[in-house]
């Protein structure tokens, strides 16, 4: 695939891969620009882009203008149909400009009364009178995460360049651009620091001080903790819990065992046994904590997601044998995340790499209702002859032969 040229005023055009290769220049050449609105040639005429910063500066599309960028470029985004973002209200996620946004959250943090147990807020569902929900909830909120750090794309380039040092910046970053009342994110999560033999007691160090500091206010009020980890095992050696990579393996946080058979029930596809998760599968947790009477850390509320070797997230063992197809056949694709919503609301996967538009491959299972769903959205695309791939499970074993990518 040709490279997408991005035109500087006065400074002349550069790719998306030089930027990205020459991190020090880049940041130079966006300094000078800032103010401006560079021209991104992915189609023609170009499109304006603007400067935006969160830790560094970075190019970032203007509101409501994905869907006008070619699938091909790292600006595209769907249209918000096929977003789970857009199950939410104006108050639940709010633009604040500048690539920031404000969210309310479905889930408390702060702790009324000594070992208070966590009560999730009452969040709207998604029905004729309410069709919106008017909070976001631990789930939506890891999507997000995850979609802002943009894990739910995929090129050829990213192969062998993704592991949990990237996941750990660039989810810090999205976290420094989401805030929770008047604080970014960060203020109240903690992401495990890439472990490193050498700097074993700096890092345990480091962790200790942040969970005094994320525990509480200023003003000494409780708080829970939120936490970011993939998990390592579950432990039943002092009642249940869960380990998670890059802690001490002697830091369990405990956790009821309904909340547990409530993940393992939503990610039963990725576990070879009760306790034991199939070695090509990573399942990422995000949580909120707190202190209990005899010290030890308990999980109070939990979302889970499953992914990849590469992290790409996948919701059935049929998504993820599709998503290992992509990747060895060097494709370039976008994973729809549900956030709340229904996983049968939008396609498995949209193809980036096959010209003008996106082309949706669908996955019908065995179950009636999400054969239903799926297959009203085939008949649109049909009525719209619109290019799209569809696997019926109960038809083959296996994925068909994916549409061939354009030159």
């Amino acid at each position: 695939m040709r490279p997408i040229l991005i035109e500087f005023p006065g400074l002349g055009a550069h790719s998306r891969e030089w930027l990205d290769e020459n991190p020090e220049q880049a940041q130079q050449l966006l300094a000078k620009c800032k103010g401006s609105y560079p021209l991104c040639l992915c189609r023609s005429p170009g499109l304006p882009l603007y400067i935006a910063r969160r830790n560094r500066l970075y190019l970032a599309r203007l509101p409501n203008s994905g869907p006008s960028h070619s699938p091909s470029c790292p600006s595209y985004e769907p249209d918000a149909a096929l977003c789970g973002w857009s199950i939410y209200s104006s108050r639940a996620l709010t633009d604040c400009g500048e690539g920031r946004i404000a969210v309310k959250l479905g889930v408390p943090l702060v702790i009324r009364g000594e070992g208070a147990p966590a009560t999730p807020a009452v969040s709207q569902g998604t029905d004729d009178e309410h069709p919106f929900r008017e909070s976001i909830e631990l789930t939506g909120l890891l999507h997000l995460l995850w979609d802002r750090s943009e894990f739910n794309r995929w090129t050829p380039r990213m192969r062998n360049r993704r592991h949990y040092r990237q996941i750990y910046k660039y989810l810090l970053e999205a976290a420094e651009s989401v805030h929770v009342g008047r604080r970014p994110l960060t203020r109240h999560l903690y992401i495990p620091e890439p472990y490193a033999p050498d700097k074993s007691l700096e890092i345990e160090a480091r962790r200790q001080q942040a969970f005094r500091e994320l525990g509480q206010t200023a003003g000494g009020i409780p708080m829970r903790i939120m936490v970011f980890g993939r998990i390592r095992a579950l432990v039943e050696a002092h009642g249940p819990g869960i380990r998670l990579a890059h802690l001490p393996n002697e830091f369990v946080i405990g956790a009821a065992r309904e909340k547990l058979a409530k993940l393992r029930q939503a990610t039963q596809f990725a576990w070879l046994d009760a306790r034991t998760l199939h070695p090509e599968f990573q399942l990422l947790v995000l949580l909120t904590m707190r202190r209990a009477h005899d010290g030890l850390w308990q999980v109070d509320e939990l979302a889970g997601m499953v992914t990849t070797e590469e992290f790409i997230p996948v919701f059935s063992m049929e998504d993820a044998l599709v998503c290992k197809r992509l990747v060895a056949e060097e494709r370039h694709f976008y994973k729809p995340l549900p956030y709340a919503a229904a996983q049968t609301r939008f396609p498995n996967f949209l193809l980036t790499d096959c010209g003008e538009s996106a082309v949706p491959l669908e996955i019908i299972s065995g179950a009636a209702s999400d054969a239903a769903t799926r297959r009203l959205r085939i008949a649109e695309y049909e009525a719209d002859c619109r290019r799209h791939w569809l696997w019926d499970v109960v038809q083959t074993a296996l994925p068909p032969t994916l549409l061939q990518p354009a030159a």
